[in-house]
């Protein structure tokens, strides 16, 4: 099997956070501990279990195996999203398909007979090497780089029959669709969040901590109307 659904999910105005004040940890910790959470106590078996790898402030997560449809990667990424918002961060996050696999042995022998646990001695100093690679990664963020700036979860279009119509969809630039993860109580983003024990806003609540987030910082103004407007709300 060579087709895992993706999801390429990072932290929004990571890199000015953290040459300010570094509280851009805050939400990044809240996506980690929210995919451990999310992968440990609800999709912890082995058919439905998950594959999380660290990209910067941003995460890939793979599924153990294809699906005709992807309600699940969308409904864990909307549980995600909120669970960073009501940590006072927002994120973004594009969901694809491909492939994904260990790479370790197309290394040089020379980096795998020295490497473990992912790391090799350079004398005194320290190299890292990425175990896997794949389509699935490489989608997820191509997906990513073609979305509009703005705080939102995006697929490709030619990938929205296969996401429940409860779902609210919206026809964006370079053939893509952004899901509004804001508004709607959907019972499957609810189960997600409910038994991984992520956090849990009302949607008045999660309205209202998106526009505290918006008044705090500086943030251009296109990345706040396409925001707002995608996730349907209107800032003054």
């Amino acid at each position: 099997m060579d087709n895992h659904w993706s999801i390429y999910i990072d932290i929004e105005g990571f890199g000015a956070r953290y040459d300010e004040t570094m509280d851009a940890l805050i939400p990044l910790n809240a996506l980690m501990e929210g995919i451990y959470l999310v992968g440990s106590k609800k999709y912890y078996d082995d058919v439905n279990r998950l594959f999380a790898h660290q990209f910067g402030d941003g995460f890939v997560i793979v599924s153990c195996f294809e699906e005709k449809n992807l309600d699940r990667a969308i409904a864990i990424s909307m549980a995600l999203m909120r669970h960073i918002l009501a940590s006072g961060g927002l994120a973004k996050a594009s969901v694809s398909e491909g492939g994904f696999s260990d790479i370790r042995n197309c290394y040089p022998q020379l980096i795998t007979d020295n490497e473990s646990n992912g790391c090799i001695s350079l004398g005194a100093g320290l190299m890292t090497i990425i175990p896997v690679m794949g389509t699935a990664l490489i989608n997820a963020v191509g997906v990513d780089k073609r979305s509009p700036s703005g705080s939102l979860l995006t697929i490709d279009s030619n990938n929205t029959n296969r996401i429940s119509s409860e779902f609210r969809l919206n026809e964006i630039e370079n053939g893509l669709h952004s899901i509004n993860w804001l508004k709607g109580e959907f019972e499957l983003v609810k189960e997600i969040t409910e038994e991984s024990g992520l956090l849990i806003q009302s949607e008045a609540d999660r309205i209202a901590s998106l526009k505290q987030y918006i008044s705090k910082y500086k943030l251009k103004p296109d990345w706040v109307r396409t925001t707002c407007y995608e996730q349907g709300i209107s800032f003054q």
